[in-house]
């Protein structure tokens, strides 16, 4: 079973490249062939996406539209976790106190700390990388299962474009769709939901990867599925 979805997931991946979309078919996400790896407690698969979106710059993320600042605090905090983290990746402080005793249980029985690659992701941030990924020739409808979610998105793109609006203006219709699309109870991302974390998987031997499905048991309250592009963990937690 596991190999026939992978073959799936290869066949779909040779798919994308044949559309010209080479460097970005690494980011396109593949998750939903591949089912939930289960927790200590049984818990239904996620029905979000999980997207690996082109990262943003500074100068990218800084750009407008932008999201009035969460209440709460995020990552980094006073002190550094011993997990690392992308650049711009921040968390809840909920959050990184999960991945904080994941990262502890993960040590103990390998030595080594996890990496973490995407967290949360408000709806301005969702609509520039959404942004650059279309730039860059990737095609929402490829991305994710909401097609009808995707497809509001992408044509708010097109038509800004056709309009020959410029690109903060191209962001901003796409803002408002997701901005939309939320208030309406719909999520086309995991990671537009509090407690998503992707975790680095690339790096770990068949070993390192059972310590870690054994590290998530031992937090209890964590939803965990491999993905395969690119190869990662994606963690919610509760």
């Amino acid at each position: 079973m596991r190999s026939s979805l992978a073959r799936t997931v290869a066949l779909a991946c040779t798919l994308v490249l044949g559309t010209g979309c080479s460097r970005e078919v690494a980011e396109l996400d593949a998750s939903f062939l591949l089912p939930p790896i289960s927790t200590a407690e049984p818990r239904a698969a996620l029905a979000l996406d999980c997207d690996d979106l082109p990262p943003l710059s500074p100068e990218e993320a800084a750009r407008p539209p932008l999201s009035p600042p969460r209440l709460e605090k995020s990552t980094p905090r006073g002190k550094p976790p011993a997990w690392s983290a992308l650049n711009d990746v921040t968390l809840p402080d909920p959050v990184a106190d999960k991945v904080d005793a994941i990262d502890e249980a993960y040590f103990r029985r390998t030595g080594k700390h996890v990496t973490v690659t995407s967290g949360t992701r408000d709806a301005a941030r969702q609509a520039k990388a959404m942004y650059k990924m279309l730039r860059l020739g990737g095609d929402p409808m490829q991305l994710y299962r909401n097609k009808e979610a995707a497809r509001e998105i992408k044509q708010a793109y097109e038509r800004a474009r056709a309009a020959r609006k410029e690109p903060d203006d191209i962001v901003a219709a796409m803002h408002e769709v997701l901005k939309s699309q939320i208030a309406r109870g719909v999520y086309i991302s995991a990671h537009l939901r509090a407690g998503a974390v992707d975790v680095r998987n690339r790096d770990m031997s068949s070993a390192d990867k059972k310590a870690f499905v054994a590290a998530v048991n031992e937090a209890k309250g964590v939803t965990l599925l491999e993905e395969s592009a690119p190869p990662h963990w994606h963690l919610q937690i509760d």
